[in-house]
């Protein structure tokens, strides 16, 4: 367990434990925390809505940034962060190059659709993440909440993944 003491709205000492900075979230951001110039984030961190990084930072393997952050100059991202909506990069900023789809409005749950650093096709519906070829052998997976019954919400989760398949088809194509 790790400690940081940030000042309340009366500039009392408060004392935080936390294991992760993402646990620290949420103080962040009611405490209008920016993070300066060359600052390193680790694996997994999350940082909400209007955060601001300042240059040369470096986010590890699957960060998170929530909506309307902000980053410097030559910042690097790691594989597989998410950042939100209406972010900004710095020029210069280090994005690797990868096609994913990410949707949460084509079904009742979420869905994404991405290639494995393989070259393996992954796809996503709700919480059930399998390779293409996984979905293919066995879509109707979920016979509790989505059977093969032709009803609406069954019909909605093909069409969802039809539209994930399409997705990768056309990223294959365009290679």
């Amino acid at each position: 367990m790790k400690t940081i003491y940030l000042r309340d709205e009366n500039y009392k000492w408060i004392k935080y434990e936390y294991s992760k900075l993402s646990d620290l979230s949420e103080k962040f951001t009611t405490h209008n925390i920016k993070l300066g110039d060359g600052c390193e984030l680790g694996d997994g961190c999350e940082l909400g809505d209007r955060c601001e990084l300042g240059d040369r930072c470096k986010l590890g393997y699957m960060c998170e940034l929530g909506d309307r952050c902000k980053l410097g100059y030559m910042c690097e991202l790691g594989d597989r962060c998410k950042l939100g909506y209406m972010c900004e990069l710095g020029d210069g900023c280090d994005v690797k190059r990868s096609f994913s789809l990410f949707s949460n409005n084509l079904y009742k749950y979420a869905v994404s659709a991405f290639f494995k650093k393989d070259g393996t096709q992954m796809i996503q519906l709700g919480c059930f993440l399998h390779t293409r070829a996984e979905w293919d052998c066995d879509f109707w997976n979920n016979e509790k909440e989505f059977p093969n019954d032709n009803s609406e919400k069954s019909n909605a989760r093909l069409r969802a993944y039809n539209t994930a398949c399409f997705f990768l088809d056309q990223i294959n194509l365009n290679k």
